[in-house]
């Protein structure tokens, strides 16, 4: 299967490792010319934490600064920050059709609104995963943890499209399940991780120490409270899912895991906080959900990203 990854960073380059090891064959499209320059040098390459350079295994692919260089595909794999989804769905729109979906990965919600005013939403799929990596250097990139992704159509079928791309990860060693309430679980996730990264962002600490601190705990649980109140305010069933023992298992499997919104402040790179806390504020306040932790978080990320003016900023676009 020819599948194209929009975006080379952290999660782009794992899918993209492992698809490939799994014989698929993978194509980026990323901005930075010095990511694609490595991958079409050596490939993308893999490691784990504190591993020699002679422990970095590569796996091929071909990457390119422009969509309109790839002809067709497969399938599409959305892997770019939220911030900069509708200019990379526009560079890749002409790929996306009846054969080849697009499968949304992105952090955060409001994503199908902002895709759907590019291509159809018929052709667009929701997912959402669990693995966790930490991207280093040109076109590396090391495994924090493989969790599981799942995916799921809108109109909640499982179809046969759904299924075969269900089983194409899962061959490739990315554990995939299709689900009939993907918007359910997606929403469970977000209220997760908004929590997750906005708290391990203010105090900078890996994900598995945010629950070694009895105070960060306790911030942790307000961040989640609040979020399962605005979920139930916009008419959201989030099942019978605990959402506190899934951020602590989170947490557990993704120990020394440094989160993505603390990779983005320690690289003084623009957060995806508008698309987590932010729209979770922003939800919660359209349907008369106070929702101050989440306002407050937001505008803590908000006010560290301003600071970067006083350094020299360097912003990764995927």
């Amino acid at each position: 299967m020819k599948i194209v990854i929009v975006g080379a960073g952290a999660l782009g380059r794992l899918s993209g490792a492992l698809l490939a090891q799994g014989g698929e064959d993978v194509n980026f499209v990323e901005l930075d010319r010095e990511v694609v320059a490595a991958i079409n040098g050596k490939g993308v390459g893999v490691t784990g934490h504190d591993a020699a350079p002679e422990e970095i295994t590569y796996f091929p692919a071909r990457a390119t600064v422009s969509g309109r260089d790839i002809q067709g595909c497969d399938l599409v794999l959305m892997t770019v920050k939220s911030y900069h989804l509708y200019e990379a769905v526009l560079g890749v729109a002409h790929l996306v059709g009846d054969a080849s979906p697009v499968v949304c990965l992105l952090n955060g919600l409001g994503h199908i609104e902002v895709m759907e005013r590019v291509v159809d939403r018929k052709n667009i799929i929701t997912g959402f995963t669990n693995m966790a990596a930490t991207a280093f250097g040109p076109g590396l990139v090391v495994n924090d943890g493989i969790g599981k992704t799942k995916i799921g159509e809108h109109d909640g079928t499982l179809s046969a499209r759904l299924l075969q791309i269900s089983d194409m990860l899962n061959k490739c060693s990315i554990e995939t399940e299709p689900v009939h309430d993907i918007m359910s679980r997606l929403w469970c996730k977000v209220i997760v991780h908004a929590a997750i990264n906005s708290v391990s962002a203010v105090v900078r600490e890996r994900n598995g120490h945010l629950i070694e601190c009895m105070e960060s705990v306790s911030l942790l649980k307000r961040l989640i409270d609040e979020g399962e109140e605005i979920a139930e305010a916009c008419g959201v069933v989030l099942g019978s899912t605990d959402l506190y023992e899934m951020l602590m298992a989170s947490c557990r499997r993704t120990f020394n895991h440094i989160s993505p919104m603390l990779q983005d402040i320690i690289n003084r790179r623009r957060t995806e906080v508008d698309a987590l806390n932010g729209i979770l504020y922003r939800y919660g306040r359209r349907n008369g959900v106070e929702a101050g932790t989440h306002l407050t978080m937001f505008e803590l990320i908000k006010s560290v990203e301003k600071s970067y003016s006083m350094l020299e900023e360097k912003e990764e676009r995927f």
